[in-house]
This record gives structure tokens, C-alpha cells and sequence, in this order.
């Protein structure tokens, strides 16, 4: 049975963490069993809350999807913002920033059965989070390629935008064939990581 607490209005920030909370149980039920076989009963049920508690702070399970989406981008953010902080040399930055980006959504979404509706679902209602997950990696991998050219590497006649866009493909390809291992996955995006750098060293 809930309690009258679990109804009242919270404060703000008990709202936040009872968000984060229903947002990392939605991830949870999400990746086992889909969007459709989810219901916001189900939600609630792995949250440890009551289905009141989830109707305090969200209209129903889209909104409850893109506060998820939302709850990742900043959790993967936070971890590459952490990378560019540390004083690494540039072939280990860009391949803790690999594993930090590509490596924590495929670690969240990339071994579960359910990955391309929840790719579908996030192509139909959380658009603007699908393209902001991309830009964390991109906007991150141009700033350090930027940083680097002005002592580590040469980037000859390309972009670093150029360059990056090359770099998540061949993340993106990675994945491909049968279904890799996380462990798999991440030694890929480290070679990937090493050739890359190998390719802009300064001769």
C-alpha cells in the first residue's frame, strides 16, 4: 500500500530524485522487455513506487521515455565532461572519451533484444535526445582534436569535424555483425581509438 507521502506534492529536491529514480527503473524495464510491454504499472513496479507517484511527474510512458533519455545524456555527459578534464596524452583522451560515449550507451541499450524499437521509439518522440547524444561525443571529440593540433597531431587537409564524423561511424560500425560483447565492443573502440591517432600523428 502506498503511503500519503508518496501523494503529496514533494519538494524540489525530492522531485528530482524521485525523477531519477522512476527514470533509471523506465531504463531498466525498457532494455528487458521494450517500450509496448511496458506499462506504467510496470514502471512503477520497478521503481518501487506507486503508479500515483509516477502521474505526480509525468502525463504518461512518453514522457517517462524521454525523461529516461534525458537522465542518460546527462550521466554520459558528466563522464565525458570527466575525460577532458584528466591530462592524458591525446591517444588515451580520445579513447576514454570513446568508451565514456559510445561504450556507456552500448553498455545501457546495445545488448538487449529490444534495441531497435527503443531505437524507433527514440527516432518518434525523443528526437532532440537521440541528436543531443550525438552531440556530446562530437562536440567533445572536435574540442579535443582542436586542442591537440596545436602540439600533438597534424590533421593535414582535413577537419576535425571531418575527422570526428569518420571516427563515429566507425564506432557505429563496430557494432556490426553478430551481437559483440561489451568486452568486444570496447577493445573495438580502442583500436579504433589507436588507429585513429596513429592516422594524425605528427610525422
Amino acid at each position: 500500500m502506498s503511503s500519503s507521502r508518496e501523494c503529496c506534492p514533494a519538494l524540489p529536491e525530492e522531485a528530482t530524485t524521485r525523477i531519477e529514480q522512476i527514470a533509471d527503473a523506465a531504463l531498466r524495464r525498457f532494455v528487458r522487455y521494450g517500450f509496448k510491454r511496458s506499462s506504467m504499472d510496470d514502471i512503477a513496479r520497478e521503481a518501487g513506487l506507486a503508479k500515483a507517484t509516477i502521474y505526480l511527474h509525468f502525463k504518461g510512458k512518453d514522457d517517462v521515455f524521454r525523461a529516461m533519455m534525458a537522465r542518460f545524456l546527462a550521466q554520459v555527459a558528466a563522464r565525458c565532461e570527466a575525460v577532458m578534464a584528466q591530462p592524458l596524452p591525446f591517444p588515451d583522451k580520445l579513447s576514454a572519451l570513446m568508451l565514456a560515449h559510445f561504450g556507456a550507451g552500448y553498455a545501457a541499450f546495445g545488448d538487449g533484444e529490444h534495441l531497435l524499437e527503443l531505437k524507433t521509439v527514440m527516432a518518434s518522440i525523443a528526437t532532440q535526445e537521440a541528436q543531443a547524444f550525438e552531440h556530446i561525443f562530437c562536440n567533445h571529440a572536435t574540442a579535443l582534436l582542436t586542442h591537440a593540433a596545436a602540439q600533438e597531431i597534424s590533421l593535414g587537409a582535413l577537419t576535425p569535424g571531418q575527422i570526428v564524423e569518420t571516427i563515429a561511424h566507425a564506432a557505429i560500425g563496430a557494432k556490426m555483425g553478430p551481437q559483440p560483447s561489451l568486452e568486444t565492443y570496447e577493445a573495438r573502440l580502442r583500436q579504433i581509438a589507436v588507429l585513429a591517432a596513429q592516422a594524425v600523428a605528427k610525422r
